[in-house]
């Protein structure tokens, strides 16, 4: 139980009758608050967050015994966020998200007993829980969050996982893309409320199109002086425009021009009537994504991961398929402080060769598939980084999807003498996702 009082602080919590422990926190009036300088209201909060943690480890062990109680058959629930949602009064969704987290914090018996003794909060159960490390790992991580923030406790979690993974960098990402969700819904005053989570890949490509827009609002809103828009309110006009092509003033609109214009200057056909902006709407041109990796990782010979602009992780071979057509800066990097060189830009796929590939594949190659050039990759059958040629004989059109599939399930498509492709499998294909190709006409994922 949760004392309520007015007398002194007293603090944490003690053993009665049965083995029941008292969680006790005194209530100070407002006055006696007031009374109280920085350090003693600093004091009460540490207070009330430990008691809040310690709640919030009872939650999950009453929820454990509920769900026990379940399996055993004697109160069988097959909804226990329902049954969450009218004992406690919280939305579905909040319900949705303790019983997960609760049934994540009892699957690791360490970071409950922390959590339980107020020493992390939720959040950093849940970060705890989440980590991919070996369980001695685990256990130096919890005794470590006990003195840090969340973000602190986040960032030793990600050094660690980089340090002792128990996954190879596919499993990461794979496990990341079964993990991605979206979904909107209305609030109780009626606004749209949205959310996402997506794999690294997907995230960067996203997050590169937001950001040109972002930036070209920031650019604007940088010369208002007075009733200039929050972050906050230039993010949901960057998503306004991004999901519906909405602009609300003449300012976005010509900025979202700007955008486009300099698009069709970078694109490979400039001088290409902007078709396929009116066929799919107004919405954001495609991004660039600046990915660094050591040639090596490129080439596949080691596991090092790819890391774009933003931070953002991305596994060898989702770097491999990018750079099939994408714009290489070589870099020669010294060690800390030493020298560094940066060579020229250039396209592993030139403007004339492009034009050259699509006037004879004219649609993506993969058996069966139609998409059009707009959507499809110059794949080098024989990849450049492995000594194939940036010749035409050694170049297939290939729409992303299927030359994300290629790359990932290891096949090689061939070509034949009467202008026809097949696809083989070049390396034992996973378990899981393995797919059968054919002698005739193979299938898409």
């Amino acid at each position: 139980m949760l004392r309520d009082g007015s007398g002194g602080a007293r603090r944490g919590g003690e053993t009665v009758a049965g083995g029941a422990e008292v969680l006790s926190l005194c209530r100070l009036s407002t006055g006696a608050l007031a009374g109280l300088g920085r350090e003693g209201l600093l004091g009460v909060l540490g207070d009330i967050e430990r008691v809040a943690n310690r709640l919030a480890g009872y939650r999950a062990e009453v929820l454990g015994a509920l769900d026990a109680l379940s399996r055993s058959g004697v109160a069988p629930d097959v909804a226990p966020h329902l049954s969450l949602r009218d004992a406690a009064g919280v939305s579905e969704r909040d319900a949705r998200r303790m019983v997960r987290a609760a049934g994540k914090a009892r699957e690791h018996p360490g970071v409950l007993e922390a959590l339980s003794g107020g020493g992390i909060n939720a959040a950093q159960a849940e970060a705890l829980c989440d980590a991919r490390v070996p369980d001695g790992v685990r256990a130096e991580l919890v005794a470590s969050a006990a003195g840090e923030d969340t973000d602190a406790t986040r960032r030793q979690v990600r050094r660690a996982e980089a340090d002792h993974s128990v996954e190879t960098p596919m499993e990461r990402f794979e496990r990341q893309r079964q993990a991605r969700g979206a979904g909107w819904q209305r609030d109780h005053e009626g606004m749209l409320r949205l959310w996402a989570k997506l794999d690294p890949e997907v995230g960067a490509a996203v997050e590169a199109g937001l950001e040109a827009l972002r930036r070209q609002y920031w650019l604007d809103d940088k010369q208002v002086r007075n009733g200039r828009r929050t972050p906050a309110q230039r993010d949901a006009d960057v998503l306004a425009y991004a999901l519906a092509g909405v602009t609300l003033t003449d300012t976005d609109t010509a900025a979202v021009d700007r955008l486009h214009a300099r698009n069709r200057q970078d694109r490979h056909f400039p001088d290409q009537p902007v078709g396929d902006d009116a066929a799919i709407g107004r919405m954001l041109p495609p991004a660039q994504i600046s990915v660094l990796i050591g040639l090596d990782g490129l080439r596949g010979s080691t596991d090092e991961m790819g890391l774009t602009d933003a931070g953002v992780e991305l596994p060898p071979h989702i770097v491999r398929r990018l750079a099939c057509d994408a714009e290489i800066i070589p870099m020669i990097l010294g060690g800390p402080g030493g020298p560094a060189d940066a060579g020229r830009a250039r396209r592993t796929v030139p403007l004339r060769l492009r034009r050259l590939l699509i006037a004879r594949d004219r649609h993506c190659q993969w058996p069966g598939c139609n998409q059009p050039p707009s959507r499809c990759d110059a794949h080098h059958i024989h990849h450049w980084t492995d000594g194939g040629p940036t010749d035409l004989d050694n170049l297939v059109l290939l729409c992303h999807r299927h030359h994300h599939h290629l790359h990932q399930h290891g096949h090689t498509i061939i070509p034949h003498p009467d202008g026809t492709w097949t696809t083989t499998q070049a390396t034992e294909p996973e378990p899981a996702n393995a797919e059968r190709v054919g002698s005739a006409r193979p299938r898409g994922p």
